[in-house]
């Protein structure tokens, strides 16, 4: 009786659990937040606090795909590492450049988020 209540709570956790894609886009939304946040603040502190949030997210993502470890797609992993790359270019310099707007990187953050969610959707439906 221990052992099923056990595996019933187990299963309960796993269900309320994030999918991989569902962390993802949490993030993602998470930091258009503050990016939007920042974008409307003179505060150069928190602009380059929300900054440096995007460039050690994108620094994570770079890092998980420089390896192929045959889990993603070739084409796929090439794709997360050339928009990692320009978005951390375009955080330098908007970390050194307080006049260049961070609108770029809101935009990158959230057509990764449409991604994400639309292929959340798609799977959701069944949709290969």
């Amino acid at each position: 009786m221990y052992q099923n209540d056990g595996m019933r709570a187990y299963r309960n956790t796993v269900s309320a659990s994030l999918s991989d894609r569902e962390a993802d886009a949490m993030c993602f939304r998470k930091l258009i937040t503050e990016l939007k946040l920042a974008e409307h603040t003179d505060d150069i502190l928190v602009r380059n606090e929300a900054i440096s949030k995007n460039q050690r997210l994108w620094s994570l993502i770079q890092k998980a795909n420089a390896v192929d470890l045959s889990v993603v797609d070739n084409e796929d992993r090439l794709l997360f590492l050339r928009m990692a790359d320009a978005a951390q270019k375009y955080g330098i310099k908007a970390l050194l450049y307080p006049e260049r707007p961070i609108g770029p990187l809101i935009d990158i953050a959230q057509n990764v988020l449409d991604g994400l969610t639309q292929t959340m959707t798609d799977e959701g439906a069944g949709t290969p």
